[in-house]
Formats: C-alpha cells, structure tokens, sequence
C-alpha cells in the first residue's frame, strides 16, 4: 500500500493534459466487485511512468484527463490472476472509453492457503438518512423475537398496547425486506413475535423516508432478513430458550447455495411464544354534581399461546452480468388460543358492594398469509445506472372462535343472571401490487430518481355474534356484519441529490391518488350501506446538508417531510367487538386519512454524537376514542385531534477503553394535543421521555457482554395519561466457541420486574378511570448460534418489492 501510494503521488501529472476517459467496472467469476483491486494505467508510448486507481466499493474506478494515445491496463487483486488490456486508442474520435466488465480470476497458484478474519459488527451504526441495528450484536435479544429487538433499539417505544412509534413519531410503517408487512396493530404484533430474530440481519430506522417510500407512516422501519450470499453452500442455525413464567422458544435456519449463473436461498423459523397480562381496572362514575354514583373494580387474567411458522424460498438468476431475475415465496402460520378471566365487583354510591360479575373469553385463532415476488434488476452501464421492477401478490386469511360465558351475582353470592356468547370472525385480505425504479446517478456526485408503483386492496371481513337460548346458539343480527374494502393508490415519485465540496441537496417530490369504496351487506336487522372515497395529494421531502469541516466529521442536516396517514383496514369495519362485559371496541367507516408535516435540524459527529431537533404538526388525526354508555366503555377511531410536538433527540456513543463502549440515546417530547368527539374533550400539555443506555463490553476474541438500561417515563399520548412509570434493566454474555462459528448467548431481561404501567383514561365526562398492567417480562434465556460454510465476501443485492404500505394496515 506504501508503494502504491508512493507511485501514485509521484506520477499525479501523468497524462493529465488531455480530456480523455476510461471507465471500468471489476468483478470475480461470480459477478461479485473487488472494491479495493488495483488498477494500473500505463501508455504504451511510455512505459516508464504509471498512474493507479483503487476500485471503489462497487468495483469501478475511473481514469480522467487523459491525452491522445494508446494506452494499456493491469488489473490486480490478491488471491487473483492479473488481467491486462492492450491498445486502448484516445483520438480526436474516441475520447470517453467504457470498458466491459473485468472479470478477474482465482489465481491457483498463488491463492492464499488461509486467512483469518476477525472483526466484531458495531451494535449501532448511524448513517445519513437512518439507523441501523445490527441485531446478531445485540447479545440481550439473543433468542429471542423481532419484537424484543425493536423495544431496544434506539428511539424505538413499544407501548403498554404493542403501538410502535419511532422518535416520537407514531403510525411508523413497518417494512421486511422492503416489503410492507400488511399488519398493524395486534396482528402486527403476533407477527414480529412469531418471527424470530436469528432470522434477521439488521434493522433499518428511517426517521424521515425519502419520496421512494410510500408516503404512509410517520417514520419506516425496515427489517432485513438474512441473506447470505458467499458462494457455494451456506447457512446458520440459531437456537433459543427463555424461562419467565411461562417459556418461550425462538429458532431459525437460513441456508444459501450460490453458483456463477444463480442464487438460492431460503429459511425455515418456529417460534412458541406464552405470555400473561395481570390488569386492575378502577372506574369510577359521577352524577352532574360531582357526587360518586356508583364504581366498577375489575380483575382480570389473560394468558395466550401462540405456535409460529415462517418459511421463505429465493432464487436470483444472473441472466447476465448487468441483468438479474428473480423470485421469492413466503408464507406464515400462526395458530394462537387464549384465555381471559375477569371478576368486576359493582358499588353503589356509598362504595357498597352492590353486585359480582364473573366471566370469561376462550379464543382459538388461525391466521395464515402466502405471497409471491417477482423482481428485475437491470444496469445500463458501470456508471449505477439501473431499473429495478417488482410484481407481488399477497393472500391473508384469518379466523377466529371465541366462546365468552358470564354470570351476574347478587352481593350475597346468589346468581342474578347469565348469558353466554359466540363470535366467530372469518376475513380474507388480497393484496396486488407493481412498481418500479429507475436509478441515474451521474459525474460529479449527482443522481436522479424516478418511479412508479400501483396497488390494490381487497378485504372481506365478518363478524357473526351469537346469543344461547334454550334452543341452542341464536343469530344477534343487530351485532353480526359483514363488511368488504377495496382500495387502489396509485403513486409515482421523482427525487434529485446532488452533493459538493460542502453543501448537499435532497429533494423529491411524491403523488398518491387513492380510490376506495366500502361495503357493508344487510341482514334482517342492518340496512344495506356503502361509500366511496378518492382523493390526491402531493408529499414533498427535502434534505439540505453541510459539512462544517473538509472531512465531514461535523454535518448539519435540515429535513423536511409530509407523510399521509390511512386508517387500517379494520379501523373501517364497523363491528363491536367483545372484551369483557364492560369493555368493547369498534371500527369507523367515517374515520379519514390525515396528514402531518415535519422538521428537523441534526448535527452529528462522526459516530459518537448526533442531536436533532423537531417539529411536528397533524390537524384532524385519527385516534382511538373512548365514550361510555350504562357504564360499558367502548373505544372506536375517530378524527378529532389537533397535534403539535416539539422534539429533542440526542445521541451519544463513546469508548471508555478499548473493551468498553457506552451509548445513551434520548427521546424528549413536548406534546400538544386538543380536540373533542363525542362529549369527550382532550386538552394536554404533557412531557414525555424515553431514556436508554447501554453497555457493550468486549473480554479478548471470545467473551463479550452487554448490560442496558430502558427508562420510558410516564407515557401519555391521547385519552392515555402514565400515572406510574415503568423501567427494564437488562443484560447478557456472550462465548464464541467452535473456533468463532458458533456462539452461546445467556441473557436476562426485566431482571427486577420493574417494566410495569400505571394509566389513566382522561376526557371522558364525569368518570374517572384507572388501570394498573404487568406482564410476563422478566426472563432468563440461552441460545446457540452456528455459521457453516465458506466465509468470504460478497456483494450484496438489495431488492425493494412492490408493497410499502398497504401490507401494515389490515388490522
């Protein structure tokens, strides 16, 4: 490297007197690039002198301000025959020259017999435009599910309710391989529990998406799943285990066969998760005057058991070297049953006990989901120039059967009344979608971005409710529907960036047009009903950066984004849904899409400090809402909140000592909420933090450790005030074993059960209403993790598919 750059400095004058170029692109048998091949330029004239060129990490390199000549190449690589290009012509005629694509060979001679490589992948890395978690370095969540990832990544809230919002910014789409999930919600929930994380790579957290993402959510978080691409046979194995009071098992195997003419690949994952929800509930009911009418005290159990199955198989074919085909196929099975017990004891005015309700809700469910990718990858030149395109098509079917008997009791024990209760709950969602991208960068750190995508939404949802009588289960029409939704958007999105020696620009601009109608079909008790909705909006984003020093170790970013939020596709159902006896939820066909609109100002320093700073602003947004009527709280969405939050955001990670790194991150908000619906008035000025520090300790190659802290703080957002705060201390070690291809992981999460929540219901007129939760999180888990086959490097190929947003709103 010495001499390299030695030669390289003494010949910087050489041949630079023209304005000829020579362009190339480097790669192995395998289409790989050689980022880092040397490449030699000499004229066949003067064979004396020389200039050389690094590879770039895509495996080209350039050769600029050549005169008129005849020039030759050499092309090395360690491990790699030479290759060499003669009588390379620059005239009055031929002043750009784009040479085809270099194909170095394994040199068999003088191949490296053994090398060693031993590197550990940073827990957290901060990039431009997101963060990234690399999950297989996050020993805490070793074993464990996607979902326990995302609770501790950094400026990621999972709530008391499994609502995942990123730095203070709610409704984030969430992405697997750039595919939408098509789940929010509890579904999205069972979804990420039942996937488990040795199957995932890394987490991609885009606070503020470029125009190329649908314009849905507040913020993205992409989940990319491994991948692997070495060439011949490969894979790992990831086996886990965790006690609380219940057990749970997570387990994976990704495998990869990688040859010159394709790739495949595929993964197979079992989860078992168990979990429990303890929950009080205190509400207290007043007249006009302020005086206590009467009270519901409530306990209740809930347990659940849910089995998961993922499965996904690949291929990418090169059809040639600037050419890609490929496929993949996934599919999902979740079987879940669940039990919930209450007891509700009712008091009168004087807190006297007045009467005992005892219940409960049995619940078996299946939900399975299947789908189909098709994707293209052309590039036109070396250059980066490329179009990518994606056909999918996404089939989701659920069910569910629940069985929930109650049973009134006089204060002195004696039965009052009964009833027993059915529901079943079939749905069929069908998902098409297309879309594709076109990539032009161009010299002097410039490129143009442009696509198109186009989707359709089908859903077909029931609720049959059934009533015992003497006779048998009867048909409750006035509570059964049977609701359909059909959606189209249609998008297309244009972005430029352009970078110079200290300022950068971003700038896109996106255009959905939405078409949707809905259908509710009538019975001997509902009418017939329908409605429509089409509408168009323009969400422009622009980044603007500088450099505040030559090496761009300082940078200020200034970001601006308008994101859309639709309703989920159950949102719109207008079903009510059965909790316990005093407690139901409902969907809203009237609820709307809404919008917000956001800023931002980051600095950061290199790795170790970045600092942003926002303002967020949403009119008209869709919450849930709670009202009561004869003492039975319903919940349901609607529009009816303005919104404006201020937020702090600061980053710090630094290195102690060489064995010891510590990072804290920080979510600060201010938020202002006012609205009102349905007698329900919301007028909040509240504080809100999310605090998380973390430990990561290193012990020579082969024992590593890590010790967080989670400190959420009272969360308050909508109807949901935090009256007690809640904090996870969590830790892990880590052994490499198996001469550093396999790894065993024991990690304890909640060690002092301290994750715990205490809430308050705010704005319902003349009713106070408390709840108190607690979970099964604290646990001790062990897991194994194995890699087997060849480990050497490989490009990576990012394929982005049709689906961005539709996927993450059927519940």
């Amino acid at each position: 490297m010495l001499l390299q750059l030695f030669v390289l400095t003494i010949c910087q004058s050489f041949a630079q007197t023209g304005n000829g170029k020579i362009t190339g692109l480097i790669l192995d048998t395998q289409n790989k690039a050689l980022p880092g091949a040397t490449v030699t330029l000499q004229n066949e004239k003067d064979t004396t002198t020389a200039i050389i060129r690094i590879a770039e990490t895509t495996g080209s390199f350039t050769f600029k301000n050549l005169a008129q000549s005849s020039y030759r190449i050499n092309c090395n690589y360690i491990g790699f025959q030479t290759y060499s290009i003669n009588h390379l012509i620059i005239d009055g005629k031929q002043q750009t020259i784009r040479l085809p694509a270099i194909i170095l060979k394994i040199s068999g001679d003088h191949s490296l017999k053994e090398v060693a490589i031993i590197a550990k992948k940073p827990l957290i890395e901060q990039k431009t435009d997101r963060t990234v978690v690399n999950v297989d370095a996050m020993i805490s969540a070793a074993g464990g599910n996607t979902m326990d990832a995302l609770s501790k990544s950094p400026g990621v809230i999972v709530d008391a309710n499994d609502n995942i919002s990123l730095n203070g910014k709610n409704n984030v789409l969430v992405l697997v391989d750039d595919r939408p999930t098509y789940l929010s919600g509890a579904e999205l929930s069972a979804y990420l529990r039942s996937l488990p994380v040795g199957t995932v790579d890394k987490l991609e957290l885009i606070s503020t998406p470029p125009a190329r993402y649908d314009a849905s959510g507040g913020a993205v978080i992409n989940i990319i799943l491994k991948k692997n691409k070495i060439a011949g046979f490969n894979g790992n194995i990831n086996v886990g285990f965790n006690q609380g009071v219940y057990s749970r098992s997570n387990d994976a195997l990704n495998v990869n066969f990688r040859t010159t003419k394709f790739n495949l690949f595929s993964s197979l994952s079992y989860s078992f998760d168990q979990n429990f929800s303890q929950e009080t509930f205190s509400r207290y009911f007043y007249n006009a005057g302020g005086l206590l009418n009467s009270a519901t005290l409530q306990d209740s159990y809930y347990k659940y058991r849910s089995v998961g199955w993922n499965g996904r198989l690949g291929m990418d074919v090169f059809a040639s070297p600037n050419t890609t085909l490929g496929f993949v196929l996934t599919g999902n099975t979740r079987p879940k049953t669940d039990l919930l017990n209450y007891t509700s004891r009712r008091f009168n005015d004087n807190m006297l006990l007045d009467s005992i309700g005892r219940g409960y809700t049995n619940g078996k469910y299946k939900g399975q989901n299947g789908g189909i990718n098709l994707n293209i990858t052309h590039k036109f030149d070396q250059t980066g120039r490329q179009l990518t395109a994606n056909l999918d098509y996404l089939h989701f079917l659920n069910d569910a059967d629940q069985l929930s008997p109650f049973a009134f009791y006089q204060a002195d024990g004696s039965l009052s009344s009964s009833q027993r209760y059915r529901f079943l709950q079939p749905s069929n969602i069908n998902i098409f979608s297309g879309k594709a991208d076109y990539t032009y960068p161009s010299e002097k750190k410039t490129e143009f971005d442009a696509g198109i995508k186009y989707s359709r939404v089908a859903t077909d949802n029931q609720l049959q409710w059934f009533n015992q009588e003497q006779s048998g289960f009867t048909p409750d029409y006035g509570k059964t529907n049977h609701f359909r939704y059909s959606e189209n958007i249609n998008a297309a999105y244009v972005s430029f960036k352009k970078e110079w020696k200290h300022w950068g620009v971003q700038t896109g601009l996106r255009i959905e047009n939405t078409n949707a109608s809905g259908h509710q079909f009538k019975n001997p008790a509902i009418p017939d009903s329908s409605f429509s909705k089409n509408y168009t909006h323009v969400f422009p984003t622009i980044y603007l950066s500088y450099k505040l020093d030559n090496a761009g170790n300082n940078t200020l970013v200034l970001s601006y984004s308008e994101r859309i939020r639709r309703p989920g596709y159950q949102q719109l159902n207008p079903f009510l849904f059965y909790h316990d006896q005093f407690t139901y939820t409902s969907g809203n066909p009237n609820v709307s899409p809404y919008y917000n609109r956001y800023f931002d100002l980051k600095y950061s320093y290199k790795q170790y400090i970045g600092i942003t700073a926002g303002y967020g602003i949403g009119n008209n947004e869709s919450q849930s809402l709670t009202t009561v009527s004869d003492n039975v709280f319903i919940t349901r969405p609607y529009n009816f909140i303005n919104n404006r939050t201020y937020s702090l955001i600061p980053y710090f990670s630094f290195e102690p000592a060489h064995w010891w790194n510590f990072r804290i991150n920080a979510v600060l908000l201010y938020i202002l909420n006012k609205g009102n619906a349905e007698g329900v008035v919301i007028r909040q000025n509240t504080n809100v933090h999310e605090i998380e520090i973390s430990n990561e300790l290193q012990s020579g190659h082969s024992w590593s450790a890590e010790i967080d802290g989670f400190f959420p703080g009272k969360q308050t957002f909508g109807q949901s005030r935090g009256d007690k705060a809640g904090y996870n201390i969590s830790g892990g070690i880590r052994k490499s074993v198996l001469n550093g291809q396999g790894s065993i992981s024991i990690n304890a999460n909640d060690i002092f059960h301290t994750l715990n929540f205490s809430t308050q219901t705010i704005g319902i007129n003349q009713v106070n209403a408390f709840s108190n939760r607690s979970t099964d999180s604290r646990r001790i888990g062990i897991s194994f993790a194995y890699r087997f086959g060849k480990a050497v490097n490989a490009r990576k190929r990012n394929d982005s598919s049709s689906a961005e947003d539709e996927k993450g709103r059927t519940n």
